[in-house]
């Protein structure tokens, strides 16, 4: 009784709605695709004024815009009749009736409150299952290829004499934090994570998130980045005892990710990208990667835009050595770049391109950045002296 109230409330909603929605239609012009085109106007004049287009570029675009804009028009007062429009009608009504009874049907039979979400559930059972079948470190291992990092012999002989040294004095803590750095340093990432897991026995409660999440590293990197199950349990011990250690979140979300559980990545990886730094090295994967997790996790996200190296930025890498300097700048100039290729925009914001290559030392780069805002912004004196300017700034003007 209760079914056939709901399908018959269903069924006269529809149809009222679908009714009155006709009246509107019959009384307002069809001018969608018109419409369209004209914000399709609007959009171009705006990027025009932030420098996306040039304007004889501009010109061919509007141009081929406004033909479509007439043959929209044109076709809109080609309307079909209202009674072909009538007959449309009813028979979507009477299709969209039948597809809610056999809706209801279907939900009636699988899915009632008392049957179990299956879909879930079974995501649920295939994350347990891939994460029982998960490899353990010796089988991990077992697969990964042979290193062939090239080796200088002396230092070779040097790591070879810290082994036998430390066969003799096996509660030597420094000589075997040294000796899983020097096989790390060799590319012997099993001796090394052997080595750092002496470590960890010798301190007992005393040893420290960084040196957990070190063994979990050299554990990964053994297994040529696999996750076996004595990573995964040094990585929760490294959070454990830091819970914000971000660089054992970053792994632990690929972990996650790859037992089946990427909306669980998808929150951690959040977090991680909002945080920054933007230099941070992981950083790069998440920003491609972080879209998809969204999805997938059922989250609408839009992740927070790459913002280039402000004039605060640059000034205070003077204070870094070059190596950081250099890191942290190219990190920043990458996302400044990309939006500048794929948006454009303001005058100010390539002159501080322009100025961060110069600081990189890139030169060249930094020339074919401030010619092609030249051309940008050829007919506005005001900006060209800021990215004359900026040019001066870095070395190659005049």
């Amino acid at each position: 009784m209760i079914f056939s109230a709901a399908v018959f409330i269903l069924a006269v909603l529809l149809i009222g709605g679908l009714m009155l929605r006709q009246a509107q239609r019959a009384a307002l012009p069809v001018m969608r695709d018109v419409d369209v085109y004209a914000e399709q106007l609007r959009g171009l004049e705006r990027d025009l004024a932030k420098g996306v287009w040039r304007d004889g570029e501009f010109a061919a675009m509007r141009a081929e815009i406004g033909r479509r804009m007439i043959s929209a028009a044109r076709a809109a007062r080609n309307q079909p009749n209202s009674s072909a429009e009538g007959r449309g009608l009813w028979a979507f009504a009477g299709s969209s009736i039948l597809a809610c009874l056999l809706g209801a049907g279907l939900y009636s039979q699988i899915g009632a409150p008392s049957v179990p979400d299956s879909p879930i559930a079974e995501r649920y059972a295939q994350s347990e299952r891939l994460q029982a079948d998960r490899l353990d470190q010796e089988a991990a291992e077992a697969r990964a290829p042979a290193s062939n990092t090239p080796s200088d012999p002396d230092y070779v002989q040097l790591v070879t004499e810290l082994r036998a040294a430390l066969d003799a004095r096996p509660s030597d803590i420094e000589g075997h934090e040294l000796l899983a750095k020097a096989e790390s340093r060799l590319g012997n990432f099993a001796q090394a994570h052997q080595a750092q897991a002496r470590v960890l026995e010798l301190k007992g409660a005393e040893a420290t998130a960084n040196e957990w999440y070190a063994y979990a590293e050299l554990l990964i990197m053994a297994a040529d980045t696999y996750i076996s199950r004595e990573a995964e349990i040094a990585l929760r011990e490294t959070l454990q005892r830091e819970p914000d250690h971000k660089l054992a979140l970053f792994r632990m979300g690929l972990y996650l990710d790859a037992i089946g559980r990427p909306d669980r990545t998808f929150g951690i990886w959040r977090k991680l990208l909002e945080d920054g730094p933007e230099t941070a090295p992981y950083i790069p994967l998440i920003r491609r990667t972080i879209t998809d997790l969204a999805q997938i996790a059922g989250v609408k996200y839009d992740p927070p835009a790459v913002k280039g190296p402000s004039a605060a930025d640059v000034q205070s890498s003077a204070e870094m050595s070059a190596e950081e300097r250099s890191a942290m700048i190219a990190s920043m100039v990458t996302g400044l770049a990309d939006r500048l290729a794929t948006e454009g925009g303001p005058a100010p914001d390539w002159a501080q391109l322009i100025k961060a290559y110069g600081v990189l030392g890139e030169t060249e780069s930094a020339r074919e950045i401030f010619d092609e805002a030249v051309r940008v912004f050829a007919a506005r004196p005001g900006d060209l002296e800021i990215l004359q300017s900026a040019a001066q700034s870095a070395g190659i003007w005049p």
